[in-house]
């Protein structure tokens, strides 16, 4: 089978390959081979291939990819056909290991089942970035709580396939939100496919003014993926006893947050990462969750419209889309 692999850390143009790997033979017990078709590019993906965030590269090279979307075409021993996962049933790969190939072996307990009105694409979009946001809705929700009031929550990056969906989960449930993006251009597309959702754009030096205004109240959580030199001027945005959710590094540079303020105002700082998902959850949960996203893939179906696809052979120029300000849409990787 084809597959984009690596072998050392570099620029993505440069160490990445369309290559022919072995294909996976026959599924274990609990696990399925699935015929891979789409995959959500992500801006973590360039970050591992660059090093920056460097994981173990394989003898022979790495295939990337622990999400995307597929059709079961193979189950192992011990798999619950009442799971829904038989051959033929499209399904959700969340957290496998090398999806930038046409077939993965994957563990059964990483597949969600596809509902048959949500199509590829849409539930390709869906996986991790609809998972981190699920869990960071939660942990606002949680946040927001102890403070015994409902104010607003403020997304950064909202222009984003996480911060969009964030802000969608927190509209079905009645929420004020308020949104910041890098850019007059990336305000104007957000502009046009929410509603009601006040936005500033970080562009200008006086946006941390801008925020608190469109706020009102001073958020107890904020949501941000960016860090580095952003995260005080955040932290100084939240009221006391509020909360920094933070779910990535867009900004590389180190944080210059200050550890009196962070104890004079009693705030929190807390990581939230889509993997733990499937430790840190219940089984119960997760089905509540998936259940819960599908129903926001129906009622914000705008959130999905917006994406280039890429064929495989293409990855380093999916790569550069995924990592493009403003973002306009999702990066997926196709394969047949």
């Amino acid at each position: 089978m084809k597959a984009i692999v690596y072998s050392q850390y570099g620029e993505p143009s440069d160490v990445l390959s369309y290559d022919e790997v072995p294909a996976p033979v026959a599924p274990g017990p609990n696990e399925v081979i699935v015929r891979v078709v789409k995959r959500m590019v992500h801006p973590i993906d360039g970050l591992m291939v660059r090093g920056i965030i460097p994981m173990p590269i394989a003898p022979g090279g790495s295939v990337p990819g622990s999400d995307g979307v597929g059709v079961v075409e193979q189950v192992g021993t011990g798999v619950d056909p009442s799971t829904g996962l038989v051959p033929g049933k499209r399904v959700i790969i969340f957290h496998a290991h090398g999806t930038w190939a046409e077939h993965v072996l994957a563990p059964a307990q990483t597949l969600i089942p596809i509902p048959d009105d949500v199509d590829d694409t849409t539930a390709c979009q869906i996986s991790i970035n609809g998972i981190t946001a699920i869990m960071l809705m939660r942990a606002a929700l949680a946040a927001d709580s102890k403070a015994g009031i409902h104010s607003p929550i403020l997304v950064t990056a909202a222009g984003s396939s996480v911060g969009r969906n964030v802000i969608a989960l927190a509209q079905m449930r009645g929420l004020k939100v308020v949104a910041t993006v890098r850019s007059d251009s990336g305000a104007e597309i957000l502009k046009g496919v929410t509603k009601g959702l006040a936005i500033v754009s970080t562009q200008h030096e006086n946006w941390p003014e801008a925020v608190a205004q469109a706020c009102g109240n001073a958020p107890m959580v904020v949501v941000d993926p960016i860090g580095g030199e952003t995260a005080p001027k955040l932290l100084g945005l939240l009221a006391d006893g509020g909360t920094l959710l933070v779910y990535g590094g867009l900004d590389p540079r180190l944080s210059p947050i200050s550890t009196i303020e962070m104890a004079v105002h009693q705030y929190t700082l807390k990581g939230v990462t889509a993997p733990a998902w499937l430790s840190s959850t219940s089984a119960e949960q997760r089905v509540s969750d998936i259940a819960d996203l599908f129903e926001m893939a129906r009622q914000a179906p705008q959130n999905f419209a917006d994406y280039k696809a890429f064929a495989l052979p293409d990855v380093a120029e999916a790569l550069a889309a995924s990592q493009a300000t403003p973002r306009i849409g999702a990066a997926i990787l196709t394969s047949n």
